[in-house]
């Protein structure tokens, strides 16, 4: 619901208590403020100024305590405005008190922030400047802020809101209430973004429900915070000035070409009028006392005219032309301006090693219309489906930011191989021509790796597989390990109990080299990981939990951190009879935390989780390996 309560009048007070009418509702969302905002900085010293202290999605308002306005008088206010705005469930609303200001001389000057006690907190809006200029305006006030003295002539003023006898309803509505959709073009590209914003319009009092919202058939849609569009603006059509609400705003991406037209918005209006007769009734200010009177719910209801209305904006055409008929073969939709890179974690790995070959587009345009590149894999390479990161700014028009596409791959035989370069075609809408871009080829030197490895690797989940625990040779592969294991403690136990001595104790082995437990252990080696999931950034974080990993297995398995290569902690690991599942978590573990060391575009829960896999792999570790 939109509630225009314009011209709810009261006697200035400097601190305008809010508690008693104030109270928004507990399901706004978004990021609390408080700003101090005017219609115009620069204005002749007959004209008026409107300031407003407006605050945004808080959820109980006490108190606003204006500035002071020493250099000006207060024409009218606190005046309370309030909007209230629900699209697609997502709730909106602000509440604001309005001054009218006149200057007392010219010059610079500055309005102080204004407080406010919000939620229960005091906190300051900006402060403003305003300009009055030594000169007479010879046309109307700025922003239809004119305030003559004469009662009658301030009536006038006020006619949108009162209903003189013989006066045409509809026609009197449809002059000073409309919705209206603006576009910041009318003819695009395929692909290329089109701004339209939906828009009501009123001069009268009245509230508003959004009923009914365009579909967008035939566009990719982007919704556009209206956050900074809650506050009450102003608009001069045909010369009259309208109170305007953003309804909706999006930045829409055409999929084909041909006209697409864009569907009316539908707002459900009820409007309330003010009887001519009531309002010739009053004694003194007309100003102060009728329209003080007209938004007092306590007022006689046979003094108002209240009338329900349907609206909905015109239909927009946009002519949308298609592409050039000379597209690549390789063209798969991209329009905008784009980059490309490509890179391996490393160029060495082994056989029984799974690595990512990570491609990343970066720039802006239609980016949700990107998908994953097609890659000619060399033969002897077993390359799985790419997993999908974004990090795209869905409020800059285009669209920017970038999509990581990350191609797990293996492969079988020892050898040099060489991943080939990765084409990309796009629509530059700035030179309206097709433009390829690449990266380069990379050369990968591949080593034999474990055998045991290579066992285990068929086992491991693979991308959109069912889990591993449902393959039933997977629980062969367990039995197998299991017996093997107890077999080898059988004969540890018999050589053991050759090695005691005849007084029955036995025999101390020295310290070897590599050797578990022989390190200390910090009580909590994951804690600086930890600090930066607090701080909600993904780099610092997958960096220090890189690092703490190298560093717990260091001191854990007491051998060098430049050592840890996967192939010397798959050794490691089998040397301490680390379960295969512990070694598999672990595995997996690093290469998340590499891999987001070149693009980490982890939300905060994500990180939580990666620390929770991390947290329970130390865990596993330290029970297998300290109780040998």
């Amino acid at each position: 619901m939109i509630s225009n309560l314009l011209f709810f009048l009261k006697r200035y007070n400097k601190h305008f208590s809010l508690a008693a009418c104030l109270l928004l509702s507990a399901a706004v969302i978004g990021q609390v403020s408080f700003k101090a905002v005017c219609n115009n900085n620069s204005i002749s010293k007959n004209e008026y100024v409107q300031v407003q202290f407006v605050v945004e999605n808080a959820a109980k308002v006490e108190q606003i305590v204006p500035p002071s306005f020493a250099k000006f008088q207060v024409v009218s206010g606190p005046n309370q405005q309030s909007s209230v705005t629900s699209i697609n469930g997502v709730l909106k609303q602000f509440v604001a008190i309005q001054y009218i200001l006149k200057p007392r001389q010219p010059g610079n000057f500055r309005l102080a922030p204004a407080l406010a006690k919000i939620d229960g907190k005091v906190i300051k809006s900006n402060s403003l400047t305003i300009t009055v200029l030594n000169s007479i305006s010879g046309n109307t006030p700025s922003a239809g802020l004119s305030m003559p003295v004469n009662p009658s002539v301030r009536a006038k003023q006020f006619d949108d809101y009162i209903l003189r006898k013989g006066e045409n309803i509809p026609e009197k509505i449809r002059r000073n209430l409309f919705v209206k959709v603006d576009v910041n073009k009318t003819t695009c590209y395929v692909g290329e973004p089109i701004i339209a914003s939906y828009k009501l319009f009123t001069r009268l009092k009245s509230e508003s429900n959004l009923t009914r919202s365009p579909s967008f058939n035939g566009f990719s849609v982007s919704e556009l915070d209206l956050q900074d569009n809650a506050v009450l603006t102003t608009e001069k059509i045909n010369g009259k000035e309208y109170s305007v609400y953003t309804l909706r705003k999006v930045q829409l991406y055409p999929l084909q070409s041909g006209t697409v037209e864009l569907e009316p918005i539908e707002v459900e209006n009820h409007i309330t009028f003010l009887k001519g007769e009531y309002a010739d009734q009053a004694q003194g200010d007309i100003f102060a006392d009728v329209l003080r009177d007209f938004a007092d719910a306590n007022s006689p209801r046979d003094a108002v005219v209240e009338q329900k209305i349907l609206l909905q904006s015109k239909p927009v055409n946009i002519v949308v032309k298609p592409l050039p008929g000379n597209e690549p073969e390789n063209f798969k939709g991209a329009v905008g301006q784009f980059s490309i890179n490509a890179a391996v974690q490393k160029n060495k790995i082994a056989t029984d090693e799974s690595a990512n070959f990570r491609v990343v587009i970066t720039g802006t345009g239609n980016l949700p219309m990107i998908n994953a590149p097609e890659i000619q894999w060399p033969n002897g390479i077993e390359a799985y489906e790419a997993a999908l990161n974004e990090a795209v700014n869905k409020q800059a028009v285009p669209l920017s930011g970038q999509k990581i596409f990350t191609f797990p791959f293996t492969v079988e035989k020892q050898g040099t191989y060489q991943l080939p370069a990765i084409r990309f075609t796009f629509f530059d809408i700035t030179t309206q021509a097709f433009k390829t871009i690449a990266t380069a080829p990379i050369i990968i030197d591949v080593k034999r790796g474990n055998a045991i490895k290579r066992i285990i690797k068929p086992f491991i989940k693979k991308p959109n597989e069912a889990s591993v625990f449902s393959n039933p040779n997977f629980w062969i592969l367990v039995s197998t390990i299991i017996i093997a294991g107890l077999a080898i403690i059988f004969i540890k136990r018999k050589k053991d109990k050759s090695e005691t001595t005849s007084t029955g104790k036995k025999v101390q082995q020295p310290s070897q080299p590599g050797s578990a437990g022989n390190a200390m252990i910090a009580k909590h080696p994951l804690a600086d990981a930890e600090e930066a999931i607090d701080d909600n950034d993904p780099r610092k974080f997958y960096y220090q939990l890189n690092a703490a990993l190298k560093k717990y297995l260091s001191e854990r398995f007491n051998v060098s951190p430049h050592e840890l290569g996967k192939k010397r902690i798959a050794e490691l690991l089998d040397k301490n009879n680390v379960s295969v599942l512990t070694s598999v978590m672990l595995t997996s573990l690093l290469e998340e935390t590499e891999l987001n060391l070149y693009a980490p575009a982890s939300t905060q829960h994500e990180m939580q989780k990666t620390y929770a896999k991390a947290s329970e792999v130390v865990a596993l570790l330290d029970k297998q390996v300290i109780s040998r």
